[in-house]
């Protein structure tokens, strides 16, 4: 089924206007299940329950509220709210252009392709094409669903993305929690460190790398369930011991990699040569009490 796109706008920047479509760009594969009466295996529905008045109550009743304070509420009708709401604009206006290293992942909210209409072919690969041999993305501001939102702009697979995003207000700061900002760290514990991200490191991220294996686990049962079969007992897990010496987990998890640790220093020791290797083992296999030079 060709992809279907969710609005329309108009890409701008100075006296430029680009016609484009929004597409999701992404489609989640999560496994989700329905709450179902054990009895009779028929789907629950759920009721609008009053506390207050002990009863069901109608959708027609519900109004929304604003808590200004502890259980004390602003309500809104639906004509309220739509007055409120931003007009709505079709433009997304490139306000500025930034370096897109200059963008924290954490501002990312949703995901959307931008598809161009056959008379903007021409204007979307130039700005495009532009945008990423400046390596810049585009900030900018567009209206969905009546609210404005922050979006950033960036060259994606051959063509344009747009981010929905967080306002700064709403990025949370680790001064809100303890996250051991005065834990000393050893030059030592440091390199050991920096030796096992560097051996970890990969050119590029391949996501085709990662399978959801709990999807994959639900959806095999589910079939051996459908087929009338019990559940296959899984392999149980592997639970690594807790870590206490911080500097013994660094040097075993390089020595499961095949990299030699100084015992001592906690230095990368250096590769010996197949020579070296084979006078150490004619060394071992000296008679005993004969003395080795120094």
């Amino acid at each position: 089924m060709p992809a279907r796109s969710i609005s329309t706008a108009s890409l701008t920047f100075g006296l430029v206007s680009i016609p484009v479509r929004l597409f999701p760009a992404t489609s989640s594969k999560s496994v989700t299940f329905h709450l179902l009466h054990a009895k009779d295996q028929s789907r629950i529905q759920q009721k609008i329950y009053c506390p207050k008045e002990d009863k069901i109550v109608d959708r027609s009743e519900l109004v929304r509220g604003y808590e200004v304070e502890k259980d004390r509420y602003v309500t809104f009708t639906d004509e309220e709210l739509k007055k409120l709401e931003a007009q709505a604009d079709r433009a997304v206006e490139i306000s500025e252009f930034i370096p897109a290293t200059e963008v924290d992942p954490v501002y990312f909210e949703n995901s959307y392709l931008l598809g161009c209409e056959p008379v903007s072919a021409k204007a979307y690969h130039l700005l495009k094409e532009a945008m990423t041999r400046a390596g810049r993305v585009g900030v900018a501001k567009y209206t969905m669903r009546g609210k404005e939102r922050l979006v950033l702009i960036r060259p994606y697979d051959g063509g344009l993305m747009l981010h929905t995003m967080y306002y700064n207000d709403e990025i949370r700061s680790f001064g809100e929690i303890d996250h051991g900002a005065g834990a000393a760290v050893k030059e030592s514990e440091l390199g050991l460190a920096q030796r096992l991200i560097t051996d970890l490191t990969q050119k590029k991220f391949n996501p085709s790398e990662f399978k959801d294996d709990y999807r994959q686990r639900v959806l095999e049962a589910a079939e051996q369930k459908l087929a009338g079969h019990e559940l296959t007992e899984p392999a149980p897990e592997v639970h690594h011991g807790k870590v206490i010496d911080l500097m013994s987990a660094l040097k075993e998890s390089l020595k499961k990699r095949g990299v030699a640790v100084n015992a001592d220093r906690g230095e990368e020791a250096p590769a010996t040569s197949e020579r070296e290797d084979r006078k150490v083992a004619q060394g071992s296999r000296r008679a005993p009490g004969s003395r080795r030079s120094r």
